[in-house]
């Protein structure tokens, strides 16, 4: 059995997702009942009467948002789907043989620029900067 310590580790922890159309609906749903409850109250209904078209506005939300969650999942996986193709089909026509990524950039540089300066270059630009400590 694996160290009580590694089962808890940052790295291999899950992390929680609620999927889109739950999220949405319960947003929905509780949004619907809270807005049904104060309008009630407000307008002086009996707490029955109150109460039940909570749950009703509630029930309607709940479905309402589930709909709206399911389009926007949706739409969310086209839009993945139809970037990860044409990231499929920019690197295919850069680098035809399929050779995209395979180490270091032609010139020999591995993204970061390192410029080197002599001693005197960087004495001269030092004169001509304001030093604010008054020296």
């Amino acid at each position: 059995m694996a160290h009580a310590s590694a089962r808890f580790s940052p790295v291999t922890r899950p992390v929680p997702r609620i999927p889109i159309p739950q999220a949405a609906a319960a947003c929905t749903a509780f949004a619907a009942f809270a807005v049904s409850v104060f309008v009630g109250i407000a307008s002086d209904n009996p707490s029955t009467t109150v109460i039940g078209r909570a749950l009703l506005a509630m029930l309607l939300g709940f479905a309402g948002g589930f709909a709206l969650g399911l389009v926007c999942e949706w739409i969310v996986r086209e839009e993945v789907a139809r970037m990860e193709d044409e990231m499929v089909r920019d690197s295919a026509r850069s680098d035809p043989a399929g050779h995209a990524g395979d180490g270091v950039d032609v010139d020999g540089l591995t993204g970061v620029d390192v410029i080197e300066d002599d001693a005197a270059s960087l004495a001269s630009d030092r004169v001509g900067i304001d030093d604010r400590r008054g020296r």
